[in-house]
């Protein structure tokens, strides 16, 4: 019997034998934290920004505004950051940003659209349709929206909303309409608040009268420009005075 007791096995300390699941667990963190790092430093350059909905700001300039780096990881992008910094822009009226698997982000804005030109004692106003002033300018180069004439402006300038009553009107009338209508009109001139006059690029005058029944005035506008233009009608004016428009053919 002592010589058996002398040779019955005696397990050994498991306290002393290094966990090797656990060892295992630390090493596959570890790889995670480093590939995590990697992936969201600034030499890593992964996915790409799509900008939708933008005719008058360029792709440049809403990366430009929304601070987005040229080597370009989405990871490392805060949208709502990106958000704020749009719309502080004058020119940009909402923004919605949304992530597209795998690795896109789609920025859509809604712009604020120049409606008409106004002269003020620095040049030229640039308004939206709610009468904010986007721009400023010297000199016109180019003429895209209406112009109107018969009123001047003070010191008005950027972000300020123009709150002259008849102005007002005008950029409410001119808002309402349909676009290919909108791009006909080349002046709105304003002799009093009681005669406004639009004008179209082929010098066809639309005599508004007062800013009363401006809805009404709208509809028909869309419809008779939308009538001469499809049958090729050579009208010298059209007399939006009274409830029953007039329309004067030339002869």
């Amino acid at each position: 019997m002592g010589d058996l007791e002398s040779l019955q096995y005696t397990p050994k300390d498991k306290s002393l034998r290094p966990n090797q699941g656990f060892i295992g667990l630390i090493l596959v963190l570890v790889i995670l934290i480093a590939g995590l790092l990697f992936i969201k430093s600034s030499y890593f350059t992964i996915g790409e920004v799509v900008v939708e909905g933008n005719n008058y700001v360029t792709v440049d300039d809403v990366y430009h505004i929304a601070d987005i780096p040229e080597k370009l990881n989405i990871f490392n992008l805060n949208t709502s950051d990106i958000r704020n910094r749009l719309l502080n822009d004058l020119r940009i009226a909402e923004v919605e940003i949304s992530r597209r698997f795998p690795g896109t982000i789609v920025i859509h804005i809604k712009e604020r659209k120049p409606i008409v030109y106004v002269t003020s004692s620095y040049g030229f106003l640039e308004l939206d349709s709610q009468g904010i002033v986007l721009a400023a300018f010297k000199n016109l180069k180019n003429m895209n929206v209406p112009m109107i004439t018969g009123i001047r402006l003070d010191n008005e300038y950027v972000s300020d909303k123009i709150e002259n009553p008849t102005i007002q009107s005008v950029v409410h009338y001119l808002s309402l309409l349909d676009e290919p209508v909108l791009n006909q009109i080349s002046e709105v001139n304003v002799i009093s608040p009681e005669q406004i006059s639009a004008y179209t690029v082929a010098s066809v005058q639309i005599r508004l009268g007062s800013s009363e029944r401006l809805s009404d005035k709208v509809k028909l506008t869309n419809t008779i420009l939308h009538e001469i233009s499809d049958k090729k009608i050579n009208v010298e004016y059209i007399d939006l005075t009274y409830a029953s428009p007039f329309i004067k053919l030339k002869p």
